[in-house]
């Protein structure tokens, strides 16, 4: 599985072979398998055969076009990474490749720097996604797993009868390499663990049989697992006498989960993986709702099959769950589905679980979910709900259908999580790569993502774009007279004011220290740059009151404009901070602009 999620293949689609080969070099850092076709026709072909992760393609080929056969692959693949070769210079052309879902464009003759720029984001975007659909599919598959528990154990007297079968199913569910079920027993006045039920897939793996708490010095363990807690860890993270277990179990990392029955410690159930892979706290809190159900069985055995010991069970998981009848109205929810919900037992008592609807799924997304809960007995997937407070949150819910002897429905059991912080730190970490954790400003990262796009957009429909660098003159005397935090407001300030007197559509960066960068797209005159100019200028007319203090800093900022000073994003940035410096040295709180006369922009023609 793990070397599953780092492989990519590149499908290459080009009637030159000359083109083929060089890509297939340049893709060697990049790709694990690439694949060539010498035309739109058969590169379908493979792509149906292989289906692969990216796909680079020229346009005008013979028996098939590139456009045509990325259409036919869109329709088979939403999501597949798409690159078309093109010279930029039809625009039709272009805004028909964007309309079928092309991804990213290459132009020829193919440089190893801008082809690494256009490449490596689409390999980071698979494998990115692919990570995450692998997680989110383990935690789909070991709830699934659950549920499948809960069931089969109601259906059995004797728990022992079906814990084999559940055990194998939750280490595939899982994806760990052992599972194993210790048993306590007191031994000559001391407490040892005697071994269960255990598998593993190295066959050279010599687990012991009986575990003596304290000569093989487990105690910790012991106190620990006592107290109800989970012991996770890899196998540089213990001392040498817990090595030593690891290396027997041959494994790299390891889970120990406490079983209770009726509120006393029984036992424990390990799960282990011979690479260093330690499973998540969603994953943690899922398998620890395993150990309860063990607990709950052996507990309960006698009487198990009853609907009333099936909720016991799920009182002690973290996610929430709700029981309905066989007219899918509620019978029975966990105190997990109170905190998650905020809905009280006897507020939802007795009515449709279709209550914490979001109204963001339309009907055909219930129907969907409904047909397969009927035909197959069990849904999964991520939904969205409210919460009585009126929130939304985004959950993975897991349907079961309980049926009787005869095959008929009596009830239906959901288990979900919420996962709506998962998906906020996703945006949030994002967001953090691309800016100024200080003022929230775009960082040179996003800004030079923007330039070089920028530039491109600008050459392909010939417009023009304006790079205006800023710099603070007075700032460093406000940071040593009034300390660092007096500093941070004032730039912080200064964003503000510039979000405001900007376009929602200019890129502002914060350049580094007290220097910030402005991208305006679109330039539509000389006299629209100079208006933009004018406002940067005026925050340096603005008091600042800091903690009292009324603070006023000047401005010395610099302009360059493509395509007249530069074509690339460095010359641009260059030229506009070489304007800069000779605004700063003509006395400060001064503009100027590359071109030491600004009549030079007047002369040429701007396209609105």
């Amino acid at each position: 599985m793990e070397y599953y999620l780092h492989q990519l293949t590149v499908l290459v689609v080009d009637d030159d072979r000359i083109t083929t080969a060089i890509l297939t070099r340049m893709l060697d850092r990049y790709a694990d398998h690439v694949i060539v076709a010498s035309n739109g026709e058969d590169g379908l072909a493979l792509f149906k055969e292989h289906r692969p992760d990216i796909v680079l393609s020229d346009i005008n080929m013979p028996r098939m076009g590139g456009l045509e056969m990325v259409e036919q692959i869109r329709k088979i693949d939403e999501h597949v990474k798409i690159a078309i070769f093109t010279n930029f210079e039809n625009r039709d052309t272009l805004l028909k490749a964007i309309q079928i879902g092309v991804n990213q464009f290459f132009s020829k003759p193919f440089e190893a720097k801008l082809f690494g720029q256009v490449i490596q984001p689409l390999c980071d975007d698979v494998l990115e996604k692919r990570q995450i659909r692998s997680e989110l599919d383990r935690q789909q598959n070991i709830l699934h797993a659950i549920n499948e528990m809960a069931h089969h154990f109601l259906q059995h007297s004797d728990w022992m009868t079906a814990l084999s079968s559940e055990m194998l199913r939750l280490k595939k569910a899982a994806d760990t390499s052992a599972i194993f079920i210790y048993q306590n027993h007191i031994k000559s006045g001391e407490l040892t663990a005697k071994q269960l039920f255990a598998v593993n897939d190295n066959n050279d793996a010599r687990a012991r049989k009986q575990i003596h708490y304290r000569k093989h010095h487990l105690m910790r363990w012991k106190k620990r697992l006592e107290r109800g807690e989970v012991v996770n860890g890899n196998i540089y993270s213990y001392d040498k006498s817990k090595q030593k277990l690891l290396k027997a179990f041959r494994i790299e990392c390891l889970l120990i989960l406490p079983i209770f029955v009726n509120q006393e410690w029984w036992g424990f159930l390990g799960i282990g993986n011979r690479t260093d892979n330690q499973l998540n706290t969603t994953n943690i809190e899922m398998l620890s709702t395993v150990a309860s159900i063990i607990g709950s069985a052996i507990n309960n055995q006698r009487n198990i099959h009853s609907l009333e010991m099936s909720s016991i069970v799920f009182e002690h998981t973290m996610d929430g769950v709700l029981i309905t009848n066989a007219d899918n109205r509620i019978i029975h929810v966990n105190d997990s589905f109170v905190n998650i919900t905020g809905y009280r037992p006897e507020e939802v008592i007795g009515k449709d679980p279709k209550l914490l609807k979001s109204g963001i799924h339309n009907r055909h997304f219930y129907d969907q979910m409904w047909d397969k809960l009927t035909v197959n007995g069990y849904w999964q997937g991520e939904i969205t709900n409210r919460k009585k407070n009126g929130e939304i949150y985004i959950e993975w819910l897991s349907l079961n259908a309980i049926r009787n002897e005869n095959g008929e429905t009596e009830n239906y059991i959901g288990i979900f999580s919420d996962v709506t912080h998962q998906r906020k730190d996703a945006h949030d970490h994002a967001y953090l790569a691309t800016h100024d954790p200080l003022t929230g400003l775009s960082n040179r990262l996003l800004l030079n993502d923007r330039l070089e796009h920028a530039i491109n957009h600008a050459q392909r429909f010939n417009k023009c774009i304006a790079v205006i660098f800023c710099d603070l003159d007075n700032f460093k005397p406000i940071n040593d007279t009034y300390g660092h935090s007096t500093g941070d407001e004032i730039l912080k300030s200064v964003a503000d004011t510039m979000k405001s007197v900007l376009r929602k559509e200019d890129t502002i960066c914060r350049f580094g220290g007290d220097e910030f960068v402005i991208l305006v797209e679109e330039l539509k005159s000389f006299d629209f740059l100079e208006t933009i100019l004018q406002k940067l200028q005026h925050i340096s007319k603005n008091d600042f009151l800091i903690e009292g203090n009324q603070l006023q800093v000047a401005m010395s900022i610099g302009a360059s404009v493509y395509p007249n000073d530069s074509h690339t994003p460095e010359g641009l940035l260059k030229c506009a901070d070489e304007a800069m410096y000779r605004a700063k040295h003509s006395g400060k709180n001064q503009i100027a602009y590359y071109q030491s006369d600004p009549m030079i922009y007047c002369a040429n023609t701007y396209i609105i």
